[in-house]
């Protein structure tokens, strides 16, 4: 009984403290309750609304999409230049050793050329040898190790007149000099030559052009004289004469207007550039018909002119764009100190195409002996004169 009585006064001293220390626990759920959720009563409606947004006229920036440049950047990159160093070249000479400035050479017969390139090389020299467009050698030659070039070759049989001999280290040097081409007058084969024109003559468009030569054993006994342009390969005047051997003149009239420039007067025999033609080429210079510088004179008589007393010799030329056309005619005795004793003197008179001719009489009392001929133009700076030694027979 005793401690039923003391167990009830300790618990009432416990409840007694808690309610002292503000309240009675909180319930603990039993381990084996199971929590159940409160659940509202579908009927009731809620009071409090929750706010509702209002949309604005406010503008949201946009961003521009990025670009492919934005994406993937080109790399700045800087060239970085590169100096490459500049070899200089020798300072080549070439040389012709054989054969000798001014030799003629003959068409058809071999020829020895030979010659130096300093300092040696090997790069090949590079030899013509060509009569206006004609190409009598042309030829590769691989010098030597100590510089020495050397070429044996037979000449082209087709062409003469004044040759020009070329030796040439591509445009690194080059060495030029003059070397005539002839045929041979000696053989059976065709044979012309050309006496004039001289290199450099003055042709002038809208006159006539004389020419003169020799011949022999000419093809189907002719031969065609004629002026060419366009690097000396197309005729702008020809002429052919039946002839089959012995010296010959002619003349061609060029056209007033063909373009002035080089070219070149020609006597070929045969069938231009075909089989067993011959050619003889003359540089020359052709000058408009208005031009001033464009005078001409030369005379057309063939050979030595012999005077005889008491009797009259024809002379007769080409003067082209001369004052007033006249051409002015002396013979004089020669004299070795100075002038000599008038003998006879005259004036022809040159028609459109320039032509002139005089019969110019020697007086019955005249001396014979040596005598000197001039034939003059102009004056001042326009004067021109040919001279010549002649012979005044009895």
């Amino acid at each position: 009984m005793k401690k039923r009585t003391f167990f009830f006064v300790l618990v009432s001293l416990s409840l007694l403290w808690l309610a002292a220390c503000g309240g009675s626990p909180t319930p603990e759920p039993d381990p084996t309750d199971t929590a159940v959720a409160q659940v509202p009563d579908p009927t009731e409606v809620a009071t409090d609304e929750p706010p509702v947004a209002t949309p604005t006229a406010e503008m949201v920036p946009t961003e521009p999409a990025p670009t492919e440049e934005a994406l993937f950047p080109t790399p700045d990159v800087t060239a970085t230049s590169t100096t490459t160093p500049t070899v200089a070249l020798p300072d080549y000479t070439v040389t012709i050793l054989e054969p000798a400035p001014a030799t003629t050479l003959l068409a058809g017969r071999e020829v020895v050329f030979r010659g130096e390139v300093l300092p040696p090389t090997t790069d090949p020299i590079s030899l013509t040898l060509t009569i206006g467009s004609f190409t009598a050698v042309s030829a590769q030659i691989t010098p030597a190790d100590n510089g020495i070039w050397e070429l044996t070759t037979t000449l082209a049989d087709a062409a003469s007149g004044p040759g020009s001999l070329t030796a040439a280290l591509g445009d690194l040097a080059q060495a030029q000099q003059a070397n005539p081409i002839a045929f041979d007058s000696s053989t059976d084969e065709p044979y012309i030559s050309l006496v004039t024109p001289v290199e450099g003559e003055t042709a002038v468009a809208g006159y006539a052009f004389f020419m003169q030569g020799d011949s022999n054993n000419l093809i189907d006994d002719t031969f065609t004289i004629g002026v060419l342009v366009d690097g000396c390969t197309n005729f702008i005047a020809a002429q052919k004469i039946s002839l089959t051997s012995g010296p010959w003149y002619g003349y061609v009239i060029l056209p007033p207007n063909v373009e002035p420039g080089p070219a070149c007067a020609a006597a070929y025999t045969g069938e231009y550039g075909e089989g067993n033609w011959r050619e003889a080429v003359i540089p020359i210079q052709l000058r408009a018909y208005d031009d001033p510088q464009a005078s001409l004179l030369n005379l057309g008589n063939l050979g030595e002119i012999t005077f005889v007393v008491g009797e009259d010799t024809n002379l007769f030329g080409v003067a082209a764009n001369v004052p007033e056309g006249v051409v002015d005619i002396m013979l004089e005795l020669d004299s070795v100190g100075g002038s000599g004793v008038l003998v006879t003197s005259g004036k022809a008179f040159a028609d459109q195409f320039g032509f002139w001719s005089i019969d110019l009489d020697v007086p019955d009392d005249a001396p014979a002996g040596a005598a000197l001929l001039t034939i003059s133009t102009g004056e001042g700076d326009n004067y021109q004169e040919i001279r010549l030694s002649v012979t005044i027979s009895p």
